[in-house]
Parts: C-alpha cells; sequence; structure tokens
C-alpha cells in the first residue's frame, strides 16, 4: 500500500474516533418535550430540557453518571407565580442524583440534591414555618394543652 494511502487512512481513522469521543462525552440532545427528557434520564445520555411548570421555568442539564447515580444539574430560570421570594433564586442551581434507571421531576425531591438552590429553597421554607408558628402560637399552645389534658 502506499504512504499517502496508508496517511489518508490513519488520519480518517482519527477524525472517526474524535468524532465517536465527542459524540459519546460531550455531545447533548437538547429535547423538546418532557417524554425526550425522561427517556434521556431513564439512560442517563447527556440532554438538556426546559421544563416551563406552571410555577416556574426549570432548566434540567444531565450530567451524566458517577457512581451509579445519574447527576442532574437543575436550574430555576424564573419563578412565575407563588412566592415571590423564588424570583430571588433564578439562575441558582443544584445537582440531584438518582439512581441509574429513575425517572422522576428533579426538583419536587429535594433531598437527593445539593447545592445553592436546594439551600435557598429550604431557608425559604424554614423561614415561612417560623412565621406560620409565630402567628399561630396561641392556637398551637391551645391545641396541646386541650390534647395534654384528654391523655390525663
Amino acid at each position: 500500500m502506499k504512504k499517502g494511502v496508508r496517511i489518508f487512512l490513519i488520519v480518517v481513522l482519527a477524525v472517526a474516533l474524535l468524532l465517536a469521543y465527542y459524540l459519546t462525552f460531550f455531545y447533548k440532545t437538547d429535547c423538546t418535550d418532557m417524554g425526550c427528557f425522561q427517556e434521556a434520564m431513564r439512560q442517563c445520555k447527556h440532554a438538556t430540557y426546559i421544563n416551563e411548570d406552571p410555577e416556574a421555568s426549570w432548566k434540567y442539564d444531565i450530567q451524566g453518571s458517577d457512581g451509579g447515580a445519574c447527576n442532574i444539574e437543575v436550574t430555576l430560570l424564573q419563578a412565575k407565580k407563588g412566592d415571590l421570594e423564588l424570583d430571588k433564586l433564578a439562575g441558582y442551581d443544584m445537582i440531584c442524583s438518582y439512581a441509574l434507571g429513575v425517572v422522576n421531576y428533579p426538583e419536587k425531591s429535594l433531598n437527593t440534591c445539593h447545592g445553592r438552590l436546594k439551600e435557598e429553597i429550604q431557608r425559604i421554607l424554614i423561614e415561612k414555618l417560623h412565621t406560620h408558628i409565630l402567628d399561630n402560637i396561641d392556637k398551637i399552645s391551645q391545641n396541646l394543652n386541650s390534647y395534654s389534658r384528654g391523655l390525663v
């Protein structure tokens, strides 16, 4: 075989290998519907999806698998209704990890997530709970007293 043909075949093979590597590890599918995203999540394939929920817009970005878990970066793009304090969290993100093959809305199970967005959501929930308890302390106290009288 001629030297020029060998070099050409080596270059073609190298390009094919680089393309396969890119498609395997870096190419991300842009899903346009939840079904596409759920299938990508089930297989833990790199994909992105914007979920236009009535309450908020979420961006999901499947990062790949690590130690038997599928890692998904979740970013709050916009809070649409409800607590206005969530608007301040736009752009914050968190990483949610699910067992391979599991399909779910990542932001619905905060116990599988870690990151700034999770911390801020929890802070808001704790502040709301604290305010609710303070606003209703008399009613809570009365209910506890009547309950404890029933035990005696």
